[in-house]
């Protein structure tokens, strides 16, 4: 089987990891081929996962009505040239184009949703344009898959997809990445962090999305408390400068970390005593499941796909977003209770551990593509 996966940008993201991933364990009998902008910090990995990979140099976000249009153009070109058997869209940009361009073509298209360009924090006016550009692709998608079943729910009361025609397939994660052997002490020792400090983490985009200026507020109320603590940000984005002009405002600098992009993002898990996110939406949290992966304890904010796998007080903390006073007290009582952090890390490692086989998830998404084309192949 031919495939095309076609996702926006290969920076360090949840989606993109989710799709590398994909890539990187395909059945060796498919020909496994990848377009995206070639900018990011995958690069070199996009390259080497797929057999073949197609720049697209003018796929990027927002929304650019000229860029766009020579996108769409692009794409079904290379759809005509290569003669797919099947189109594999991710994320919301590449989704609506991808879409589009393989209704043109006449190539059967199943679409990830990773995440809702849309929130609840946005003007009513802009999260109905984008609802309405999600409508506008329904029809033109053979198949549906969403990394958590709320999602899913959400996206069918919206008539963004059908359920009949839709599957949840958890974002898969490689274990042995994760349970590599790691020299925690050396870690520590790099990172700087004080012996006997304790450390609070959070692992994403420095963006509007991820919203990290909130824990920041709420880390620097914790920080009456405890002291001794750290706050590890991982990650690069556009908000990077506001961010360290915020701490600096605070007077916390001496106790924030900015580490930039990294690949050894388990190892700093692992020498973590708390994982945070003060994210005002996401699909279900790609760096989060990680960590509870890991057996770490979770504050996370109670939005979308999150509370699926975080029960409140089980496997994790929950708090609504935006509110800095909860996100706080929830952060001190981990501080405070190290064997609360145990109790919940296990919990949540036993329970992502049953659900986030990246081999499982591969599984799941090659049924869905023979399901497809069996389906196709009926109605002819």
């Amino acid at each position: 089987m031919k495939v095309l996966h076609l996702i926006t940008s290969i920076t360090m993201g949840g989606a993109q990891d989710n799709t590398l991933l994909t890539l990187e364990k395909h059945n060796s009998s498919y020909e496994v081929h990848l377009a995206s902008n070639p900018n990011g910090f995958w690069q070199e990995r996009a390259q080497k996962a797929a057999d073949v990979f197609h720049p697209l140099p003018n796929l990027v976000n927002p929304l650019s009505p000229l860029q766009d249009i020579a996108t769409l153009i692009e794409i079904v070109r290379l759809l005509q040239q290569e003669k797919f058997d099947l189109l594999h869209t991710h994320s919301s940009k590449a989704g609506i184009l991808g879409r589009w361009a393989g209704k043109i073509v006449g190539i059967p298209v199943v679409h990830t949703i990773h995440g809702f360009p849309f929130h609840d924090f946005m003007p009513k006016w802009k999260r109905q344009f984008y609802i309405n550009i999600e409508r506008s692709a329904r029809s033109f998608t053979d198949f549906f898959i969403t990394v958590s079943e709320l999602n899913r729910q959400e996206a069918a009361k919206l008539n963004i997809l059908n359920l009949d025609n839709s599957q949840t397939v958890y974002s898969g994660i490689d274990f042995a990445k994760l349970d590599r052997p790691s020299n925690l002490q050396h870690t520590r020792h790099t990172l700087k962090i004080p012996e006997a400090w304790q450390t609070i983490s959070i692992v994403g985009r420095l963006d509007e999305q991820k919203a990290p200026n909130f824990l920041i507020d709420a880390f620097a109320k914790v920080l009456e408390n405890h002291p001794n603590t750290l706050l590890l940000l991982v990650g690069d984005g556009k908000l990077l400068n506001s961010l360290k002009s915020q701490v600096q405002q605070l007077g916390i600098a001496d106790k924030v970390r900015f580490l930039g992009s990294r690949e050894d993002v388990p190892e700093i898990l692992k020498v973590s005593d708390v994982f945070a996110l003060s994210s005002l939406w996401e699909g279900l949290g790609r760096a989060m499941t990680e960590a509870m992966l890991i057996g770490k304890p979770v504050v996370v904010p109670n939005i979308y796909g999150i509370p699926e796998i975080v029960h409140h007080n089980e496997t994790g903390l929950l708090f609504p977003a935006k509110n800095i006073e909860q996100l706080a007290q929830h952060l001190n009582y981990l501080l405070q209770h190290p064997e609360e952090r145990e109790r919940l890390g296990n919990n949540a490692r036993q329970l992502t551990r049953q659900l986030f086989d990246a081999n499982l998830m591969v599984q799941q998404i090659e049924a869905i593509y023979d399901r497809v084309l069996a389906d196709i192949k009926k109605k002819r």
